[in-house]
């Protein structure tokens, strides 16, 4: 059986989720109850414009966060959802890896497809969390592979700025403020 030629790219993102990271008893390094939003610059489909960008994620249980995000700016629209699973591999860093739904709205197409994504959360200090990461989601009769780095700094306990910059087959950049919250579940 021949794989269609946009899931040569999923065994990278994969392999992530393969790191020999179970270290039981470690506390998160990430914090995953957060909603944010703000300023997106996105090329992508042939537009490059300005939009906005409204995300968030949420833990369910232990290792498992669900995540959503939308994004738009006029030509392209965005929305994601799914859940990553995360296990610590010391106190500062995180692995995660998962995937969910990508509905894609551009132009006069849109289409229901699937996304991956997996990387590390890396908290070197009480105010900064890096994120590098590996993202694929296909849509709109196309692969898109991007590599991420996005980050945070932290202005109060719940209050942070954030930016991404992400390249590859979805170019994009980011800004805006975060805002944590408790447990929820």
């Amino acid at each position: 059986m021949k794989l269609p030629s946009s899931w040569r790219r999923v065994p990278a993102i994969t392999a992530l989720a393969l790191i020999p990271a179970l270290a039981p008893g470690l506390a998160t390094a990430a914090d995953y109850n957060y909603i944010e939003g703000g300023f997106l610059l996105r090329d992508n489909y042939g537009s490059s414009e300005g939009g906005f960008r409204v995300g968030g994620s949420v833990e369910l249980t232990g290792p498992l966060a669900a995540y959503s995000e939308f994004t738009t700016n006029n030509d392209v629209n965005q929305f994601s959802v799914g859940a990553v699973f995360h296990n610590p591999i010391t106190r500062e860093v995180d692995w995660f890896a998962g995937g969910g739904l990508e509905y894609v709205d551009v132009g006069n197409t849109d289409d229901l497809g699937f996304g991956l994504r997996g990387g590390i959360h890396w908290t070197p200090s009480k105010l900064v969390t890096l994120t590098p990461e590996l993202r694929y989601y296909d849509a709109v009769g196309d692969g898109q592979f991007s590599a991420r780095l996005s980050g945070s700094y932290n202005l109060t306990p719940q209050f942070a700025l954030v930016a991404a910059v992400q390249g590859g087959d979805d170019d994009r950049f980011e800004a805006g403020i975060r805002y944590r919250f408790g447990r929820v579940f």
